[in-house]
């Protein structure tokens, strides 16, 4: 390719990926596919709905006029779906036999929560946290609202949305644009998941960093850049229990607005002392920009700001040492849990396919049941930081 221009070669060279990516995309994924969720043993029901598996049993045969029993499979195995899984536990807390550390919904008084998963860094697994956190949290309960930032739409593409497939997808850049933006209900997508929608994104995002630069020679803008997914989201703080941000590897303009409406942070890092100073730089960063925005905002806090290890193995030595760093400087802010790291969390990002879509004997049950724990565990962390900002005393 000698004697060609640059800008023709590297438009080749996207040419040629394009047509491959998009062809393995169809082969794992065809377009006119959709994407089902597996249903679930009663351990997991059990384990989701936070009571006794032999409680759930008794349950499921005591209860059988009332409840779903789900379907059994080879005569002695019963699964059951996660819609089926919330009429459960609608009767159970309707008849006390869950409690608000169980039922997990907020209750009337309790505000609707937003929490950014966010790092300058890049390849510290922020989609694959914001992803598998809001999975959980939908199946123990919650009502999720998944709004994607990153214009890469890898958490889009993972609930089975394709920008470049539908250009005409409304997206969360509709939303908040400065010109005729899109009432938020019109954008956001119901998901395979029943307790999980998503606010897609395209490339179009990028386009509100432009805008919002030239807002600033505008001083009679109705609403500021680090309002505008605020007061999107007003128009649905009914609908949802939880908002998850997921974002780029940038301190954006969007991102800046999705701090501004969140009231929690978690940023992932993995146990390196390059991410730990990468980190110190990035958080400087952050403090001057939201302090620029807190001068418009006085009364703006966070609830809690939680540092989470991601991409963690137990076996390697400089990873032990650099978290136990990260925990003697940072204390408790430092989630006790890790971010294991895992094939199973690999693969997800090759068939686009999450691990509590894959059906566990499909994999290592070992390989399964250590990264499901380490999700659980993270999300038991996160539900404590939620229970703390609602007022709930001992997580009931």
């Amino acid at each position: 390719m000698s004697g060609i221009r640059g800008s023709e070669r590297l438009q080749n060279y996207s040419a040629k990926l394009s047509r491959s990516l998009q062809e393995h995309s169809e082969k794992i994924f065809p377009p006119d596919a959709e994407k089902t969720l597996r249903p679930f043993s009663m351990r997991e029901v059990a384990d989701f709905l936070g009571v006794n598996q032999n409680t759930f049993r008794h349950y499921v045969k005591s209860m059988s006029d009332r409840i779903p029993t789900g379907t059994l499979v080879n005569g002695n195995r019963r699964y059951f779906t996660a819609d089926e899984m919330n009429r459960i536990r609608e009767v159970l807390w309707a008849d006390r036999k869950i409690g608000l550390r169980e039922y997990r919904r907020r209750q009337p008084g309790e505000p609707m929560k937003a929490i950014t998963v966010v790092n300058l860094k890049g390849g510290v697994s922020k989609t694959s946290t914001t992803t598998h956190l809001g999975q959980i949290l939908s199946l123990r309960g919650y009502r999720v609202l998944m709004v994607d930032l990153d214009a890469q739409a890898s958490m889009t593409n993972l609930f089975g949305l394709t920008p470049e497939a539908d250009p005409d997808m409304v997206t969360v850049y509709d939303v908040i644009r400065y010109r005729d933006p899109v009432p938020i209900r019109q954008a956001i997508r119901g998901t395979y998941f029943p307790n999980i929608d998503i606010l897609p994104v395209s490339m179009d995002i990028i386009e509100f960093e432009y805008e919002t630069a030239l807002s600033f020679r505008d001083p009679d803008t109705v609403v500021p850049f680090h309002g505008r997914i605020a007061q999107a989201l007003s128009e649905v703080e009914d609908d949802y229990d939880l908002v998850l941000f997921d974002t780029p590897p940038q301190m954006s303009f969007a991102v800046i607005a999705a701090l501004f409406a969140s009231n929690g942070m978690v940023i992932p890092l993995t146990a390196s002392m390059l991410d730990v100073m990468s980190l110190a730089s990035f958080l400087n960063m952050a403090g001057d920009l939201m302090e620029i925005v807190e001068n418009q905002a006085a009364d703006k806090t966070f609830d809690f700001v939680r540092f989470l290890i991601t991409r963690f193995e137990a076996t390697d030595q400089p990873q032990i040492q650099v978290a136990s760093y990260l925990r003697t400087v940072l204390g408790e802010s430092v989630m006790s849990a890790e971010f294991v790291k895992s094939t199973a969390i690999g693969d997800a990002a090759n068939t686009k396919q999450p691990v509590f879509e894959v059906e566990p004997r499909e994999m290592n049950r070992r390989t399964y049941d250590r990264v499901t724990e380490s999700i659980g565990r993270i999300a038991d962390e996160v539900e404590a930081d939620l229970f703390q900002a609602w007022g709930r005393t001992d997580g009931a």
